[in-house]
């Protein structure tokens, strides 16, 4: 299970009215899923559960370009560098707020990236980023 995942859509689902218990239960399944297995291997009932919590998520959006307004040049943001290198190389490809999580180092923004259907080749170069960070230890873990 992806705890990133998990408590991203739970967050999400929350944030927007859904009830707890609703939303713990299609956070688990999302933080589940399993993109090499037809319907990312939910049973009937995961996909009853993910089709309940839809109409919480309807004003949720992944492609809000606020995630920056607060900032007046990058080098105000918390990680100046990958923030630098996600803006550069994904900017205008993939959403703001996708390319700030990235930045800060959160995995959960693949996943979405794929379920928006943005290209592949987009998201191995975010991946060979947030790896070539990572090998060097850029967010201290």
């Amino acid at each position: 299970m992806s705890d990133n995942i998990f408590f991203a859509a739970l967050n999400a689902l929350t944030n927007n009215g859904c009830a707890s218990e609703l939303a713990h239960s299609a956070a688990s399944i999302v933080a589940n899923d399993d993109p090499s297995k037809p319907d990312l291997g939910r049973t009937t009932e995961d996909q009853q559960i993910i089709q309940e919590t839809l109409p919480y998520l309807q004003n949720q959006t992944w492609d809000s370009t606020g995630a920056y307004d607060s900032y007046q040049t990058i080098d105000d943001t918390p990680h100046p560098l990958a923030h630098g290198q996600f803006l550069a190389n994904l900017g205008g490809l993939v959403p703001d707020n996708l390319i700030f999580a990235l930045a800060e180092g959160e995995d959960y923004p693949f996943q979405i990236m794929q379920e928006l259907g943005i290209g592949e080749d987009v998201i191995e170069r975010a991946e060979s980023i947030q790896s070539r960070l990572g090998e060097i230890n850029y967010w201290g873990e």
